[in-house]
């Protein structure tokens, strides 16, 4: 069943494209992947606050955010690859800068003009697959695909750096594994979305359908970190010290890996709804049992399965954005509506947890999946119902 005039199921896309788009995504993300190395780095070696460690993180998240946002509309005007490149320079140059800084301000400074370079990457590689890729689905699993085998040595070099180097081993290794991925960007091409495609999509999805579709990533996005936050504390609520939980974070990862290998696999051969309502319905299930289950068994049990659902989830919430326009606009902000709602969830947690308890944590949880669930399942709806008046209307009279 095809769920977009590109027939994704069967189609294979070229493995250059893929690739660069896949370090694109690779980069501008590792700050969000590293962020609770960082704030303990910044802790540690700036001797900040808390409230100032994580309002230096919150500064680059959210620039990483606007910028995606902002840059989202006109950037199917532009060169991929030179914004890409642009980006990757700028951010480097943050990066290196940043190891250096020895104030409060000027490293919120420099972490803002990080997030710049980084949300434009973000955007490029989610907007390129969406608008060059035949199979958009796929190649969005293929980035989780990466990001589960990749989460694994990164935590392990980001946990002996940060704590042999403070902030500067941490920002180190990231400014090193940008450097290493930069020439992979080479390989996004260099051209802009056709003048015809870009008109021809700006009738093809309402407004108000792509700001469901945003909402939806957001809303899961929220109730996915405000779980992950507090993956510790619930741990040890279950009875694990810290290094349990540290080894059932690593083996939650390499799991993840199955979650997105099946997402790759499986793609839209059986449409979007039923993947979006399996996950939907199996986040649920999870988040049930890490906030309200004492056994250490069934949490860490719990636990693996959330990164499997997790993982599984992003390709198909991307692949939803994506489907709106073929130019890669929408899919370009929804980059900025995972950050956002990436960002929001430990605080709307850390909030519920203050005023409820974890049996409050678990019913916003499950009330903010099943809203994201909704609005996925109107907007594929749409697209679908769009997709099949298509023929119709482009036949000849």
């Amino acid at each position: 069943m095809a769920e977009t005039p590109r027939d994704p199921s069967v189609a294979r896309d070229p493995a250059s494209l893929v690739i660069g788009a896949t370090a694109a995504q690779v980069i501008g993300g590792l700050v969000a992947q590293m962020s609770p190395f960082m704030i303990g780095g910044f802790m540690a070696g700036l001797s900040l606050s808390e409230r100032d460690a994580g309002f230096v993180a919150s500064v680059e998240f959210l620039t990483l955010a606007i910028t995606s946002i902002v840059i989202a509309p006109v950037l199917p005007r532009l060169s991929y690859r030179r914004v890409g490149l642009a980006a990757v320079a700028l951010a480097l140059l943050a990066q290196g800068a940043s190891i250096f800084s020895a104030s409060l301000e000027a490293l919120v400074l420099l972490r803002g003009v990080a997030g710049v370079g980084e949300g434009a990457l973000c955007a490029v590689s989610l907007s390129i697959v969406a608008s060059r890729c035949r199979n958009p689905d796929k190649v969005y699993g293929y980035f989780q695909v990466v990001w589960a085998l990749g989460s694994v040595p990164l935590f392990a070099a980001g946990g002996e750096l940060t704590a042999a180097y403070a902030h500067r081993g941490i920002l180190a290794l990231i400014a090193g594994v940008t450097l290493a991925l930069a020439p992979l960007l080479l390989l996004i091409p260099d051209a802009r979305a056709k003048r015809d495609e870009i008109a021809a999509d700006t009738a093809r999805a309402s407004p108000s359908l792509g700001l469901m579709a945003l909402a939806a990533i957001v809303l899961n996005l929220t109730a996915s970190a405000g779980i992950y936050a507090f993956i510790a504390p619930l741990g040890e609520r279950a009875g694990l010290d810290t290094s349990a939980v540290g080894y059932a974070m690593t083996l939650t990862s390499l799991v993840g890996f199955a979650g997105a290998g099946a997402a790759t696999a499986l793609n839209v051969r059986w449409g979007r709804a039923a993947p979006i309502s399996g996950f939907s319905v199996g986040a649920m299930v999870v988040t049930l049992v890490l906030c309200l289950s004492h056994d250490p068994t069934a949490y860490i049990i719990a636990l693996v399965a959330w990164g499997a659902v997790y993982y599984f989830s992003i390709p198909y919430l991307f692949g939803l954005a994506a489907a709106l326009d073929r130019s890669g606009r929408w899919a370009a902000a929804a980059g900025s509506a995972y950050l956002l709602g990436f960002a929001a969830g430990p605080l709307a947690g850390g909030a519920v947890i203050a005023a409820t308890g974890y049996a409050g944590l678990a019913a916003g949880g499950v009330a903010l999946t099943a809203a994201a669930w909704g609005l996925a399942m109107i907007v594929d709806r749409r697209l679908r119902e769009t997709a099949r008046a298509r023929p119709s209307a482009d036949a000849p009279a």
